[in-house]
């Protein structure tokens, strides 16, 4: 292969011959398979399958691809559900989700949020707290939020304290792009209304924290 050029011009030239050849030994290379025979040969039409059975094999592939692109757009359907208030025709799917455990922390957050608004505060802060436990800063954020409408009715001070530090400090968070959750006078506001020994005693618990994932096998949940 020519030595790599050395400006813009022929440098795209350069990526597009490379390609191409790139392509030519690709084909060549996928045409071969071990026992001499060939892909094209593998994709040559059934002689004995007739148009009718093709069209319904064509059809059945089809739907294959459809199912699995509605599949997709489906486990979206949810959360825009509950994005809109619409938690009562969301609450099913996010329970059938939630439920799948580590992996699922952000429907977990969602599920509880619908069943707080729907008036089940105490399943509702159940799972937010399962999420918030792994480590989402959403669940964080809406636990401190708690917090913040109800006081110590919610959870202790140093409590407060230690989510605080969490959500502060969460990596996630802080990745950027990633929009937060709380606002800077919401954050102060919570600070200032722990008192200092409570707030030290929730920093030293934050850092002995490490993420738990919650799993339905340890504590099923029945409606």
């Amino acid at each position: 292969m020519a030595p790599a050029p050395t400006t813009i011009a022929s440098i795209s030239k350069w990526l597009i011959a490379t390609a191409i050849i790139a392509c030519g030994l690709l084909g060549m290379a996928v045409l071969s398979v071990p026992g001499g025979g060939s892909v094209v040969q593998a994709q040559t039409p059934n002689p004995r399958e007739s148009g009718a059975e093709a069209n319904r094999r064509r059809q059945a592939e089809q739907e294959v691809k459809d199912g699995e692109a509605v599949a997709t757009g489906r486990y979206w359907t949810p959360f825009e559900l509950a994005r809109n208030g619409r938690c009562q025709e969301a609450m099913d799917d996010l329970k059938r989700l939630a439920e799948l455990g580590r992996g699922y922390e952000n429907a977990q957050h969602i599920y509880g949020l619908c069943l707080i608004e729907t008036g089940d505060n105490t399943r509702g802060q159940e799972w937010v707290h399962r999420a918030a436990e792994a480590g989402l800063a959403d669940a964080q954020a809406s636990y401190l939020r708690s917090y913040m409408k109800d006081g110590t009715d919610h959870i202790p001070h140093h409590a407060a304290a230690k989510w605080l530090y969490l959500y502060e400090t969460n990596p996630l968070r802080l990745t950027i792009g990633a929009e937060d959750a709380l606002e800077r006078d919401d954050i102060e506001d919570i600070r200032s209304s722990i008192p200092r020994a409570e707030y030290l005693k929730g920093l030293q618990a934050a850092r002995n924290w490490t993420p738990t994932f919650w799993a339905v096998a340890e504590t099923p949940e029945t409606q």
